[in-house]
């Protein structure tokens, strides 16, 4: 497989600092999900009409699933390295609760275990996080699908594929999201492959796979 880690990879260790506050504003935006929920419950059992409160109970369980998956994707802290695949489970299972389901969509994950320090595990995840919501959103137009998430290693490298089998997109002017995928996959040292067909589109992340335990 051509190799995309054409830079050295940072030491994100260095990046405590961001990742505090990034830890902060995770915290921060968890409280606003934690109150709008409240208030939700709090007209639910006001109401004397019994098909509202179901609504609004139902919205509240829905957005308790978003926090949910918000809170899986703040960075990992307190480990000098964290298993990928078991970040990526957690992370995963909280998606497909808060968004896929509902969808009809179903998400199969295949993943090695790879130890990462907290930094480059987090921006992983984000960018996993990015495509799966992206192919929900833009992949199935409302009809079901699947999506395939899989790691593993592949030589001196990290190889993370996300596949769905959705309607498919042209290759166009790069979006906000795809930019992004794009620039956190740098900051790991890696980057991006893309293949747009009528059946779907495939992601392809590869880093380096050094000893990151070390620093």
């Amino acid at each position: 497989m051509t190799s995309l880690a054409q830079n050295p990879p940072r030491d994100i260790s260095r990046s405590a600092d961001g990742l505090l506050l990034v830890e902060e504003i995770t915290h921060r935006v968890a409280n606003e999900y934690a109150v709008a929920i409240a208030l939700l419950r709090n007209e639910a059992r006001r109401t004397g009409d019994r098909a509202a409160s179901r609504v609004l109970n139902s919205t509240a369980d829905r957005l308790g699933r978003l926090s949910r998956a918000h809170q899986v994707l703040r960075p990992p802290a307190g480990a000098a390295s964290v298993n990928l695949a078991d970040y990526l489970e957690d992370l995963c299972a909280a998606l497909a609760s808060a968004v896929l389901c509902d969808q009809g969509v179903a998400l199969t994950i295949r993943l090695d275990d790879i130890a990462l320090p907290p930094g480059c595990c987090w921006r992983v995840g984000l960018i996993v996080a990015e495509l799966i919501n992206n192919a929900a959103r833009h992949g199935f137009r409302g009809g079901g699908g699947h999506i395939l998430l899989e790691t593993a290693r592949d030589g001196g490298e990290v190889v993370c594929r996300v596949v769905d089998d959705g309607c498919g997109a042209a290759a166009g002017k790069p979006g906000r999201g795809r930019r992004l995928v794009e620039r956190l996959a740098a900051d790991i040292g890696g980057g991006v492959l893309w293949r747009y067909t009528p059946c779907g589109v495939t992601a392809v992340l590869i880093f380096p796979a050094e000893d990151w335990r070390g620093g």
